[in-house]
């Protein structure tokens, strides 16, 4: 038993002298154009599946107002005023759909994924952020979530062509 405390000690203190991971940088702020870190210009994961779409939805989609979602607040906040840490726009950027696959642009990331024939859309940016959508014949609109670490929008998008 004598001979287990010093070696415990020692065990402890070979932990505690062991360098630790650096944190993972913040989210980058500010508005829709800048450049996300690492971002490139095609599409880096796709979501959904190349099998399971159809043409049918093809077509552009103009961006409709938004409303910001704080994780860690109390419930569904307006744009305006700011949630902290979460990017801020009026709509989201326009869409366009062809063959199936679904694609926009922000912060310079390509959010793609195909549509389903049942009108459910899940599209990813590959770097985490994700939307998931389901498309209303009626008002030919998609309405949606977009989610990332902290922040949560509903989304939505009109057909115009």
């Amino acid at each position: 038993m004598k001979v287990l405390f010093p070696a415990g000690i020692v065990l402890i203190a070979m932990v505690a002298c062991t360098p630790q991971q650096p944190q993972q940088p913040p989210s980058p702020q500010g508005t829709l154009t800048q450049q996300w870190a690492g971002g490139g210009t095609g599409p880096t994961v796709v979501g959904g599946s190349a099998g399971n779409t159809t043409t049918v939805f093809d077509g552009t989609y103009k961006g409709l107002s938004n409303r910001t979602i704080i994780a860690a607040g109390g419930g569904l906040k307006a744009v305006d005023p700011p949630a902290a840490g979460c990017q801020q726009f009026d709509e989201p950027p326009t869409m366009t759909i062809a063959n199936g696959l679904a694609q926009f642009q922000a912060l310079g990331v390509t959010f793609a994924g195909y549509m389903t024939p049942q009108g459910h859309l899940r599209m990813s940016s590959g770097y985490g952020p994700t939307v998931d959508a389901d498309f209303d014949a009626q008002t030919r609109t998609l309405r949606g979530r977009a989610n990332s670490t902290n922040c949560h929008y509903d989304v939505a998008w009109q057909k115009t062509a």
